[in-house]
């Protein structure tokens, strides 16, 4: 976030606490702007997936699946039905807010990312475990607990965790953050035991890969910035006051009509008055249970990062 713009918003005091779990998408989140963080994954307001989102998750759930397919089997044809196939679902699972329109860009897109990763390896030759694709990664950093899932991990020549993306590569100077996110796998694996030696973005659509070998500087970096920005939340939450961050992503947030610093109008985040607002935009409110936690097996994981 660039500080020169920011604005402090003063929210309510809800009594929502901050997830035990930190994931690298709650890092970015934060990042971007503090103030969606916390309607997000503190007071639980369920954005609604943005089509480059839904094209993502699209293709992640159809390499998932293809990959955890004997090697021997993964042809094109495998492929082309597990897209279409798994395609539907996702289409179903978020008819609400796809107009007509977007499902072509999403038939279209999804598809040449798909196109892009066959140019880019040959499945068959390539060996993963099944317990290495979608990975859980955990560890503890200063008593800052991290929490996510990792797209693939391959053994071969080195281990090296790869992380699929389904947007064109970005120029050199914007490629931190993702990078980042990846070493921070690496350094949860490293703290039980497992030494990572490589980490890959693989750029779909444009057939780009981007590699970097995990030296220690880098996962210093990557573990030094969680624990930094769960100090920033935690001191956000204490103060309840949280930093917007008015720009070109407000275009695409589902919280802008409710943000003080984007709608002069706006009631403070919280109150009655903006959870009426919220519930006008047709946005839907989670709760985080103890029982949701318990059935899912972790403790108190963010809001909207059980598959992260």
């Amino acid at each position: 976030m660039s500080e020169d713009k920011l604005v402090a918003v003063k929210v309510a005091d809800i009594g929502n606490q901050l997830p035990n779990h930190v994931s690298p998408s709650q890092l970015s989140s934060f990042d971007r702007c503090s103030l969606a963080y916390w309607f997000s994954s503190v007071a639980g307001w369920r954005e609604p997936a943005g089509l480059p989102q839904i094209i993502g998750t699209l293709v992640h759930d159809v390499l998932e699946n293809f990959l955890k397919i004997k090697s021997e089997n993964r042809t094109k044809e495998v492929a082309w039905n597990l897209l279409r196939d798994t395609g539907e679902t996702v289409i179903n699972n978020n008819k609400s807010w796809l107009k007509e329109e977007d499902l072509v860009t999403l038939k279209d897109k999804s598809a040449e990312s798909l196109k892009g990763y066959f140019d880019l390896e040959d499945p068959t030759k390539l060996v993963v475990e099944i317990e290495d694709i979608e990975r859980p990664v955990s560890a503890i950093f200063e008593s800052v607990k991290l929490y996510g899932r990792l797209d693939r991990m391959t053994r071969d020549d080195v281990v090296r965790i790869t992380d699929y993306k389904t947007s064109k590569k970005p120029p050199a100077q914007y490629l931190t953050d993702s990078l980042r996110q990846v070493m921070l796998y690496a350094a949860g694996l490293k703290e039980s035991g497992l030494n990572v030696g490589e980490v890959e973005l693989i750029y779909l659509p444009g057939r780009d890969r981007v590699r970097r070998p995990t030296y220690k500087s880098a996962l210093d970096r990557a573990v030094q910035h969680l624990v930094t920005t769960r100090r920033k939340m935690d001191s956000s939450l204490t103060k309840q006051t949280w930093m917007a961050n008015p720009g070109t992503a407000c275009k695409s947030c589902a919280f802008v009509k409710a943000c003080p610093a984007k709608t002069a109008k706006a009631p403070i985040p919280g109150t009655p008055e903006s959870e009426e607002l919220l519930q006008s935009l047709n946005l839907e409110k989670r709760v985080r249970t103890k029982s949701n936690v318990e059935n899912s097996g972790m403790e108190m994981l963010p809001f909207g990062d059980e598959n992260t």
